[in-house]
């Protein structure tokens, strides 16, 4: 290796050293999770209403959950409650008939009325917003609201019950609307939803956690159980979320950048954007010159042993660099990365260096132009969708398996994993990417560009998950160390699986002994 290589070597291993050094995640103020719980299942345990359980909501605090969902009412429930009452078409008709009523009374058909004005008052809110009309009238001391025909009382929204949203607001927890969606709004945020079991494994809380930057996990307690052993389950659930360190306080508003810094936020996300596509191929390049570096020293000392510590050497490069890259992402970060160009940056990481390593090995060069110049033969379009298969089981996996119906089975076998509950997000790197980039480094005095190209995977995945600012900088660097190791057990096992294959295809070899 001549002098600028090994210069290379060292000035890139030193400013991985020195951005893994000093570098923090950034913007863990903008991330937080929220534990919450059903407002009826938990009172129900309770055998008192949501309004009624003060005591309840205040245990609940105590023990760390910072908000509770609760179901937005109906007229038709207000009506079922007693509080207003609900005189119809039919019943009024019938009862003007049998004579119980007198032509000239108030009372019409259609109409609510109630002797409580705080109740009366929610009604004509709940009306208003439906963008409703109803007409007043006074009867025996009760006022009566005429509604207009055909309408449904269990579609016109009431609201919250003022008596729950005042118990919980008294305990210090936070209400919440209860939504299908993926996300609620809460405190001028928007949460994504996540609803796990009370007594959810370690994976699926810490993958909760960490998944979103703004998390609101509804913790569901078991049918026919007491609520002693449910708020037991549930303290033990709140145990391991605390240990996650992420903040329990949703953060504050950030306003939008002023013009003067618009300049600076557009320079950091061009320099953001370099970094994603430059950091995988660098550490692609780190990991061939350690590679050959190693070989080179240890040919003299072990030669039969050199493949080994030079893959590890290669690996522990590519590791190097890429999380310098990332790290240094991590610290250009602008306010409101995480949640919102990440994922776009994310995904520019995992393709533009592929995009560019293809042109670079298949494109580039007279043996690749004859091959482009010469006519398409069946074999390069099954080549060709075989390659596109690929990229779309790489990029939307979840959408392939989820169409299968195979992706309930990887849901409980990464839930199940225990210490490696990441592996979901971390599987490129670990199935794909290291083993490719471990065989290639085997096979670098032949044509190792295929598996050079999958190989792009290992780095580029660490890049985006450092960078991304999804995860501490310690949790995000220990999970790309696991995946450097069990990818470069895997790249053994293939690599032996490529040896066995080929020496099946060549046949057996002829006996070279003399026999005399």
């Amino acid at each position: 290796m001549t002098l600028p290589r090994r210069r290379l070597v060292v000035l890139l291993t030193l400013a991985a050293a020195v951005f893994l050094a000093v570098s923090q995640p950034r913007r863990n103020d903008e991330r937080a999770v929220l534990a919450a719980v059903d407002a009826s299942a938990f009172a129900s345990l309770a055998g008192r209403a949501p309004a009624d359980a003060g005591e309840l909501w205040e245990r609940l605090k105590a023990m760390g959950v910072g908000a509770v969902l609760l179901r937005e009412e109906t007229l038709a429930d207000l009506v079922e409650r007693g509080e207003v009452l609900h005189f119809t078409r039919a019943e009024v008709e019938k009862w003007r008939v049998a004579g119980l009523i007198s032509a000239g009374t108030g009372l019409r058909g259609d109409s609510l009325w109630s002797k409580d004005p705080k109740a009366l008052a929610r009604v004509l809110e709940a009306l208003a917003a439906a963008g409703l009309d109803a007409s007043t009238s006074t009867m025996a001391g009760a006022r009566g609201l005429g509604l207009p025909f055909s309408v449904d009382l269990a579609r016109v929204p009431a609201g919250f019950d003022p008596g729950a949203v005042a118990s919980l607001s008294a305990a210090g927890l936070l209400p919440v609307a209860v939504s299908t969606a993926a996300t609620v709004a809460a405190a001028g945020h928007r949460l994504w939803v996540r609803t796990l079991a009370v007594d959810a494994r370690r994976g699926e809380i810490l993958r909760a956690a960490y998944g979103r930057p703004l998390r609101l996990i509804v913790f569901r307690p078991r049918t026919r159980s007491s609520l002693d052993a449910e708020l037991d389950r549930l303290r033990e659930s709140l145990r391991l979320l605390r240990e996650t360190g992420l903040s329990s306080i949703l953060p504050a508003s950030s306003p939008p950048p002023l013009p003067s810094r618009r300049g600076e936020r557009a320079a950091r996300l061009a320099l953001i954007g370099l970094l994603g596509a430059a950091g995988p191929l660098l550490a692609v390049r780190a990991a061939l010159l350690c590679s050959r570096l190693a070989r080179a020293r240890l040919d003299a000392l072990a030669p039969v042993a050199a493949p080994v510590p030079a893959v590890l050497a290669g690996l522990a490069g590519s590791w190097a660099v890429a999380g310098a890259a990332g790290a240094a992402a991590a610290w250009l970060a602008p306010e409101g990365w995480i949640d919102g160009p990440a994922r776009a940056w994310t995904l520019w990481t995992w393709c533009a260096p592929t995009a560019v390593g293809a042109a670079a090995l298949f494109v580039a060069g007279p043996v690749s132009k004859r091959r482009w110049s010469a006519p398409v033969r069946r074999r390069d379009l099954a080549v060709l969708a075989g390659f596109a298969l690929a990229a779309v089981l790489l990029l939307a996996p979840r959408v392939v398996l989820r169409a299968s119906s195979l992706w309930d089975g990887f849901d409980r076998l990464s839930v199940s994993a225990g210490e490696l509950w990441w592996w979901p997000w971390r599987w490129r790197e670990t199935l794909v990417g290291v083993p490719c980039l471990a065989v290639a480094l085997i096979l670098i005095e032949s044509d190792p560009r295929g598996w050079l190209l999958f190989g792009l995977l290992a780095p580029a995945g660490m890049t985006a998950a450092l960078g991304a600012g999804g995860l501490p900088i310690s949790v995000a660097l220990w999970q790309s160390a696991a995946a450097h190791l069990l990818g470069a057990a895997f790249g053994a096992v293939l690599a032996g699986l490529r040896g066995l294959l080929e020496r099946w295809v060549q046949g057996p070899r002829p006996h070279r002994t003399i026999d005399p």
